[in-house]
């Protein structure tokens, strides 16, 4: 979900620079078709797939349907990618675009050398484009976006405030699931909440669950799951606040209007972390709980006073 949603900004810089674009795209996150699908610009999302039953005959048939377009341009947007690789070299284009690395393998027409220093996985692919077309974008101005509709938000809304019905108090959304090393232990999360309810009282937990069975991780919170990834980004985009281990839904809250605050145990927050210059990212293995639910604290409390 995260490497999908950084593509957005890329998307975005597409429709400034060529508004008249039609965009395909090549994605292995199965549910890509309707988390980006609707952006400006997208003409379809040919969904390649990584694991599962028939795996050749699947890969095939997303192949054959992208081999069946002539494309002027095809950008392989990051460096170290093979799945982009075999795009870039499978697909019929009359030119194409990539990061001159070591690793890039698949012939290009247009070559950009790699920055000199790392990029946002975000900012990489808004890079490559406006290097080879020489229009440089300032990284500051890069944001993740998912253009949801006004009656997406307003759906949003409806699911947080039936939810608190019975409960009394402003909804905090958090995500309290990931996998490897990226997870935050339960006793982390459940110490953070006792530190941020005393310090917050009216703030109301709201959980938001990566499947129906999924266990919650804190017992006071309100739990919450959305099958749909855009009607888990409108639902986040209704808390005051949204607080997430570093997994797919701390990178929608980070393209909604939501501060948002990222805990990181593994990855490098200059690489993945929100870009919003109201979120936070805070690395986890430095710092306690109490710490953290003081952080947000005064976070939460500069965006209700915004």
């Amino acid at each position: 979900m995260g490497n999908t949603v950084f593509l957005t900004p890329l998307l975005g810089r597409l429709q400034e620079l060529m508004p008249f674009a039609t965009i395909d795209l090549a994605c292995a996150y199965p549910h890509a078709s309707g988390l980006i699908g609707p952006l400006p610009g997208v003409r379809r999302v040919v969904t390649f797939p990584y694991k599962g039953a028939q795996l050749p005959w699947r890969y095939w048939v997303a192949l054959r349907r992208l081999r069946a377009q002539r494309y002027d341009l095809v950008i392989d947007p990051t460096p170290n990618s093979t799945g982009a690789r075999l795009v870039l070299m499978l697909a019929h284009a009359r030119f194409r675009l990539g990061y001159a690395s070591d690793n890039q393998w698949a012939p290009l027409t247009h070559a950009v050398p790699l920055p000199q220093q790392p990029l946002h996985q975000a900012m990489q692919p808004v890079y490559l484009l406006s290097e080879a077309v020489g229009a440089p974008v300032d990284p500051g101005t890069i944001r993740l976006a998912l253009a949801l509709t006004p009656h997406e938000l307003a759906s949003g809304r409806a699911a947080i405030a039936a939810a608190l019905r019975e409960r009394a108090g402003l909804a905090v959304g958090f995500f309290g699931h990931a996998t490897g090393a990226k997870r935050i232990p339960p006793g982390y999360w459940r110490a953070f909440w006792d530190a941020f309810l005393a310090l917050e009282p009216q703030a109301v937990p709201v959980e938001f669950l990566p499947s129906p069975a999924s266990p919650p991780v804190e017992a006071r919170s309100v739990a919450l799951h959305f099958p749909a990834p855009r009607e888990l980004a409108a639902a986040i985009a209704a808390t005051s606040l949204f607080i997430s281990a570093d997994a797919g839904p701390m990178h929608l809250a980070g393209s909604t209007p939501v501060a948002t605050v990222a805990l990181f145990r593994a990855s490098d927050p200059l690489l993945y972390g929100p870009l919003k210059g109201c979120d936070l990212a805070l690395d986890a293995t430095q710092l306690s709980p109490h710490a953290v639910a003081e952080r947000c604290s005064r976070l939460w409390r500069a965006a209700l006073r915004a």
